[in-house]
């Protein structure tokens, strides 16, 4: 119900994290959540083992087609050239053909009595049919004399090459058929791999929502004393983290409004203040690195933040992503102030079920705690970016685990990075005269910073924080944290 009453509120909501745990002893339940997990689990482990087999035979299936391919380009060469004779395809029949007729009758075997013999077969003619034989215009000498070569030898290339002819006509049809076969096949089960992928993510994605209070902490059935199984008890636990916020004005008595100038390229000028500011660069780099992620950027704009910003201003009635059915959320992000009421709670749901014959059944859901702040919107963006970051990082997650297309592609990039290290050395460089203009900023703002108050303004938010903070700021978002407060006591008949 407060989830369901928050928007109705004006506040934005949040799911941030969500874990279960679940004692063995409680049967029904445990059935429930952690057999169906591990079925889930098998099927996820099958899905994969097949998604594997698809792409051992792609890749075997490829292989063979680059071959049957190669051949096939070799002909169309032959064919294209006629003024020139097909010295590839002489070169392909002697390698993979001829070099398998055993001992003393492969040319490779015949170079010991000719040195030259393999050379000689390639310049040959097509029409070089007689060891002899001079052609009528008397300017180009058949196999004998235009290669100056022995009778023998002549008499041994002329066989080998009615043999190559024969062989020219006889395979030419197979590769086709063969290069088709195959190249039909290697497709079909290249978009099966595709398809397995995008049939495991959805399950991979209701796995991962299935999280267990203990994957991250291995002691924390070993060291609650809220679960003691061994007293009989059937136990499960469900934890929730919840964002809420709204915008709020604070009021200043006789002060005009902030005019906005909107430009159309940039999101960003939408805002009284540009949201995204030093402060927000700063601890981007923290949740780029917690998370393994990093925030996208074109021609030196952050254009995943303005994304981000664009989407918080859109994403009020008839934004929704769950359609026009599901209810209607508050836009995440106003242009009419600078100052946010902030909740953020911790939801606890504990089941538990004594042993028969007088066993009841208990319920407690605890909210600990429900804190409430008020921020500037450079925090709040930090906080919508940092959303997106555990998304990302859920999103790169699954695509790791079934080797989806995004990972080929980003290997790929790194490939091509490894070509751009001038690039590379040039953005270090950058990047360390960046850090050594934000360290002199820290060491006059850090040692000095009692008497910084007097020569500059911190940032473009409240000038006087500690006057104003506790009298105004704190006293708009008391009524919201209280109004929230008292619905959840009224929902829990709680005086």
């Amino acid at each position: 119900s407060v989830v369901y009453q928050l928007p109705k509120w004006h506040f934005a909501v949040k799911k941030v994290t969500e874990a279960i745990a679940v004692t063995p002893t409680f049967a029904d339940y445990y059935n429930i959540t952690i057999a169906q997990k591990q079925k889930l689990e098998a099927s996820i482990r099958q899905g994969l083992t097949s998604a594997m087999q698809a792409v051992t035979d792609y890749e075997l299936l490829s292989h063979d087609t680059r071959r049957y391919k190669e051949i096939l380009d070799y002909f169309v060469e032959a064919s294209a050239e006629k003024g020139k004779d097909d010295h590839v395809l002489r070169s392909l029949f002697v390698d993979r053909v001829d070099a398998y007729t055993g001992e003393g009758f492969s040319l490779v075997t015949m170079a010991k009595r000719w040195p030259t013999i393999i050379t000689d077969f390639i310049r040959m003619k097509t029409d070089w049919t007689d060891p002899e034989k001079v052609s009528p215009d008397k300017q180009i000498p058949e196999i004998m004399k235009g290669l100056e070569v022995s009778q023998a030898e002549a008499t041994v290339l002329k066989t080998k090459n009615k043999l190559f002819m024969e062989w020219k006509l006889l395979i030419f049809p197979t590769i086709k058929d063969r290069y088709a076969r195959l190249k039909t096949v290697a497709d079909a089960r290249k978009a099966s791999i595709d398809e397995y992928r995008n049939w495991l993510k959805p399950y991979l994605s209701t796995f991962k929502s299935m999280k267990e209070l203990n994957e991250d902490n291995l002691t924390y059935y070993a060291r609650n004393p809220y679960i003691a199984a061994g007293f009989g008890q059937s136990q499960s636990f469900a934890t929730m983290t919840l964002w809420c916020w709204k915008p709020f004005t604070p009021p200043e008595a006789g002060k005009p409004p902030a005019e906005v100038y909107p430009d159309k390229e940039n999101i960003r000028s939408e805002f009284m203040i540009d949201p995204y500011d030093d402060f927000v660069r700063k601890w981007q780099k923290v949740i780029e690195y917690k998370y393994g992620m990093k925030f996208e950027e074109k021609d030196g704009r952050p254009t995943e933040i303005e994304d981000i910003l664009l989407k918080a201003l859109k994403s009020g009635p008839g934004h929704t992503e769950m359609g026009e059915s599901a209810f209607r959320e508050n836009p995440e992000m106003a242009t009419y102030t600078l100052y946010y009421a902030f909740l953020d709670m911790y939801l606890e749901l504990n089941l538990a079920k004594t042993p028969p014959p007088q066993g009841v059944e208990l319920d407690n859901l605890v909210w600990s705690p429900i804190r409430a702040f008020y921020m500037s919107q450079n925090v709040l963006l930090l906080h919508l970016m940092e959303l997106r970051a555990r998304d990302q990082m859920l999103i790169h997650e699954i695509n790791r685990l079934i080797g989806s297309k995004e990972i080929e592609e980003e290997h790929a990039r790194e490939v091509d990075e490894m070509f751009k290290e001038k690039e590379k050395k040039k953005e270090k460089l950058r990047e360390k005269v960046s850090s050594s203009l934000h360290s002199n900023y820290d060491r006059f703002s850090g040692p000095f910073s009692s008497r910084s108050k007097y020569f500059f303004k911190k940032g473009p938010y409240e000038p006087v924080f500690y006057e104003r903070g506790s009298k105004m700021y704190s006293r708009a978002v008391g009524p919201a944290y209280g109004q929230v407060l008292e619905f959840i006591k009224s929902k829990m008949h709680v005086g």
